[in-house]
């Protein structure tokens, strides 16, 4: 038999937890996995093969596993490593409701389950409560302090999945925050594909925001992928936010999207007209390329794809003037960003810029997934997807997307507390 001793059965998402495994005899080879299943019932599971030492003692914090799914010690390696179960392939894990995720740590020998114990996720602490939002046009989740008082508000714009991270904004209020996370498309009285979004439905948004009983009236913007080339586009537009921190994104205007892939049709409108986009061109190699990988299930990506369309002569007609946007930026890139160039459009905004208080994060190694609100370093990293059996390969490794996660949500959480 063996133990498992957990210093906490449930924690915040972002709180640090040591897993310790007793072994019943010194030096003992044991496998200990993890299981979690997300939100749409596809079940993950890591696993690591450890010796004890002579006390009989495994200490994830220190102990390196001999093998498994990841392979240095690391007291968190267990839940970003873990892969979907029952394919061949890896898959995208799901998380967007503000509810607990329970996982269940196991240790085996010889085939036999020794112990088992499970540990709980939380998103919403205590002291946080979702409010109703009044104006039934806005779609989303909002969440706020239950304590009397009023606070910087935050509004999160997701990318090309749609609906909304609950999960998030959640996490964020209880960091002090009002945290409106709005859904813009693919949610219940709204389009189903990211096309012809009116940009005045998010100037509502935060105007809502603002002057929220509970709002300090300051109204920060963090989107993400295709959410953080809206919020730079807002920022172009409107001009209005104290804030803006946005995670893998461009800063050109782009195509909107349907069933995941860029498609003909421009994603944002204005005052009743369709602004203009960067068109996509589709290498005859990529084409060719994709139907190879999707016979044979291998992953893909677009990176071949963006390389052709920027390089057209009205390519740079489309790029969202970041220069007059008075609001401090803090620009999040992996170098191994495989669903667009994210770090070189980093490097643009970046030249662009005369503001003492933006901050650029790049991480070398990182693929798209690697920072809030998408990425916690204590949930599955996402690296591949699978979208109707074609498998996008989004980049980077599942260590450095957890590693950058990890640090970028410290520096997300400081520059949000600096500028507020």
């Amino acid at each position: 038999m063996a133990e498992i001793i957990l210093d906490k059965n449930k924690l915040m998402v972002d709180e640090a937890i040591n897993i310790n495994v007793l072994t019943s005899e010194p030096e003992q080879q044991v496998r200990i996995s993890m299981e979690l299943a997300d939100e749409d019932g596809k079940m993950f599971r890591s696993c690591a093969e450890f010796i004890s030492d002579k006390s009989g003692r495994i200490d994830l914090d220190t102990a390196k596993p001999l093998n498994g799914t990841y392979e240095h010690a690391d007291g968190t390696g267990l839940f970003w490593s873990m892969v979907r179960k029952d394919t061949r392939q890896d898959d995208y894990f799901i998380k967007k409701t503000d509810e607990d995720m329970e996982a269940t740590i196991y240790v085996t020998g010889d085939d036999e389950i020794l112990a088992a114990e499970k540990v709980t996720l939380q998103f919403k602490g205590e002291g946080i409560e979702a409010l109703e939002i009044e104006p039934p046009e806005l779609k989303g989740n909002l969440y706020s302090p239950s304590e009397q008082g009023t606070y910087p508000s935050v509004m999160i714009l997701g990318g090309s999945d749609g609906g909304n991270t609950a999960h998030a904004a959640a996490y964020l209020a209880g960091k002090g925050y009002l945290v409106l996370s709005l859904s813009y498309f693919n949610d219940e009285g709204l389009n189903e594909h990211l096309e012809n979004v009116d940009l005045n439905y998010f100037k509502q948004a935060a105007g809502y925001l603002s002057n929220h009983e509970k709002s300090d009236a300051k109204v920060n913007l963090i989107g993400y992928s295709k959410g953080a080339e809206l919020a730079l586009l807002l920022g172009e537009t409107f001009n209005s936010y104290q804030t803006i921190i946005a995670g893998a994104g461009s800063n050109y205007a782009t195509s909107g999207m349907k069933g995941g892939i860029f498609a003909p049709v421009s994603g944002w409108t204005l005052d009743g007209e369709a602004l203009p986009y960067l068109k996509m061109k589709f290498p005859v190699s990529f084409m060719f390329s994709t139907i190879r990988n999707y016979i044979k299930k291998r992953p893909f990506y677009f990176l071949d794809v963006w390389k052709k369309s920027l390089s057209g002569k009205k390519a740079a007609d489309h790029k969202i003037d970041v220069s007059g946007i008075e609001a401090p930026l803090l620009i999040i890139s992996g170098g191994e960003d495989k669903l667009w160039p994210s770090t070189s459009f980093s490097r643009e905004i970046k030249k662009e810029r005369d503001n003492k208080a933006d901050r650029y994060l790049y991480y070398p190694g990182a693929g798209h997934f690697n920072s809030f609100p998408y990425s916690f370093n204590q949930m599955p990293a996402n690296v591949l997807m699978n979208v109707d059996g074609m498998i996008i390969d989004f980049g980077g490794t599942k260590r450095e997307n957890a590693y950058a996660a990890e640090e970028s949500l410290e520096e997300i959480l400081g520059f949000l507390e600096r500028n507020n």
